[in-house]
């Protein structure tokens, strides 16, 4: 988020930026309470061991402190994945429910954008002004938009430390699986240069944003039969 707004020049006022650096933190920090929370249950269900809590100051070590000063500063970071210590097809299972909780997250806070953007045009087209308290709801939102959807691509990397390489060790055979999860203790060296790599490209950009673009078109194209003269206003 602040790295892109550097490289790109941005003219963003003080208020601006320090918008975008809480919004960033608050949305990554509701994020990895909601997802950890979901795979939590989700692994005591099946069986499995863990600490299912909605409480973000328990949810905080760490690895998840570093997730969000990467997702501040790169737009673009992941959360360190516990095995669940389940048979196979329940840790697959547990590890596919934490990406998935990131990409539901993000699904909502879309139509929660779209129907904020509804409300400003419906007032701007009244009295030719927004309130300026939508403008903030509106950008949160968009911002929980991004953050969940890079959260999600980035942990289903096939890649020790993310629950990409807990199900991929899982699909390989045992001794390969054990020796492929031994590595790690390099995972954070790894997905570092990885999110680095990426961000500075603007890979990272471009794959959240068409997936944020292809979450959208369903709701606009909705909103538009249903709000034809809004949304073309």
């Amino acid at each position: 988020m602040i790295l892109e707004l550097i490289l790109n020049g941005s003219s963003a006022s003080f208020a601006e930026t320090l918008a975008v650096i809480v919004f960033t933190v608050i949305a990554a920090l509701l994020s990895i309470t909601i997802r950890e929370y979901v795979k939590a249950r989700i692994t005591v269900k099946m069986g499995g061991s863990a600490m299912a809590t909605l409480n973000p100051i328990k949810q905080i070590n760490f690895g998840n402190l570093i997730s969000v000063v990467l997702m501040t500063v790169f737009s673009a970071s992941w959360i360190k994945a516990k095995h669940p210590g389940l048979s196979r097809g329940k840790s697959i299972a547990a590890a596919l429910s934490a990406p998935i909780t990131n990409l539901v997250i993000a699904f909502i806070s879309v139509l929660l954008c779209d129907v904020i953007r509804l409300i400003n045009v419906e007032i701007y087209s009244q009295t030719e002004s927004t309130p300026f308290i939508l403008i903030w709801v509106s950008m949160f939102f968009s911002t929980c938009v991004l953050v969940n959807i890079a959260f999600a691509v980035f942990d289903i990397l096939p890649i020790p430390g993310t629950n990409g390489g807990i199900i991929l060790s899982c699909l390989l055979p045992e001794k390969a699986g054990e020796k492929f999860l031994s590595f790690e203790k390099y995972s954070y060296i790894i997905l570092l240069f990885i999110v680095i790599v990426c961000a500075r490209s603007g890979v990272t950009a471009t794959v959240v944003n068409a997936i944020a673009t292809a979450m959208e078109t369903p709701f606009l194209a909705l909103f538009n039969l249903l709000f034809p003269a809004q949304i073309n206003y």
